[in-house]
């Protein structure tokens, strides 16, 4: 089944997205997202994850290294890595992604996982590796097949799917393809704040909530928080929380029949001018608008 992203917004009391990529007896999912109209906030997520472009350009960050990938250009984010995919100024792109647990490939009883999966989730300096459309091209050519077995589903398409993530996991392990951007000491220290910080967002987004209250989830100053949550989400937490809000309420205006007022007010907005503001600013239109244009789909 193919899916398109939004925000994900539910995690445990970690932070981590409890969002279910697939399902339990199989926790594979693609999505397809165009990022003229898709919004994918920083997030992370137990799971490995694949990207591929197949249009224009998109952005993504992974901790607080970004890279700009052109069509035909992938990359791989392991799990845990807080990342976000976002637009290349108005020249925005097309992207493919395939979410699927490590235990799809396996378990922790096994040589798999023992002999790579383990291995490769826990090597912090591999967090996030690209993979250049003609240098690696057949990583990048599994990659899509197994996106193209998953959102077919033809019959035994399991057994394809799992193959083709398998030849990409061995030669990731290998170290072979891509090319691997490792987190520095200092990085792994802002993106583990940041987090901290997400996570104190995430519980308390429909309060009133001051920088000096955010900053405090990750014991650190106002303007230390400042710092970090920029130089890791690009976004400053202030601003960082309005976008959230935006999207978490764009996710309401499509899934529920509440009122704009409603929605907006479950979001942390009580004026509404502000609120229509902040949301003409995300989404280039108004929240009525938005409703309608889903409505027209």
């Amino acid at each position: 089944m193919m899916y398109q992203s939004i925000l994900n917004v539910n995690t445990d009391d970690d932070g981590q997205e409890i969002r279910v990529h697939g399902t339990f007896a199989y926790p594979v999912a693609c999505y397809f997202d165009d990022m003229s109209r898709a919004k994918i906030i920083s997030h992370w997520h137990a799971e490995l994850e694949l990207i591929f472009v197949t249009q224009g350009e998109v952005l993504v960050g992974a901790g607080q290294t970004e890279k700009i990938l052109h069509a035909g250009d992938a990359c791989f984010i392991n799990a845990n890595v807080l990342h976000d995919v976002r637009q290349v100024k108005s020249r925005a792109g097309v992207l493919k992604s395939i979410v699927f647990h490590p235990r799809f490939i396996g378990t922790r009883e096994d040589i798999f996982w023992i002999k790579f999966l383990r291995p490769l989730i826990d090597d912090k300096r591999k967090e996030f590796i690209f993979f250049d459309a003609q240098r690696d091209s057949q990583i990048v050519s599994q990659t899509a097949a197994a996106w193209a077995a998953q959102a077919e589903e033809l019959r035994g398409f399991e057994f394809d799917v799992r193959n083709f993530l398998s030849q990409v996991v061995r030669e990731i392990s290998s170290g072979g393809r891509g090319k691997i951007y490792s987190p520095t000491p200092a990085q792994l220290r802002d993106t583990e704040r940041v987090k901290l910080m997400i996570t104190f967002i995430e519980k308390n987004y429909a309060e009133d909530i001051k920088l000096e209250q955010i900053a405090a989830a990750a014991f650190i100053s106002g303007i230390e928080a400042n710092r970090c949550f920029k130089r890791t989400t690009g976004l400053p937490p202030k601003q960082f929380l309005i976008k959230y809000r935006i999207l978490l309420a764009a996710e309401r205006l499509r899934s529920t029949q509440q009122s704009i007022s409603d929605v907006a007010a479950g979001c942390g907005f009580l004026d509404m001018s502000y609120f229509a503001k902040s949301f003409r600013d995300v989404f280039k239109t108004t929240p009525t608008d938005y409703r309608k244009n889903l409505e027209m789909i």
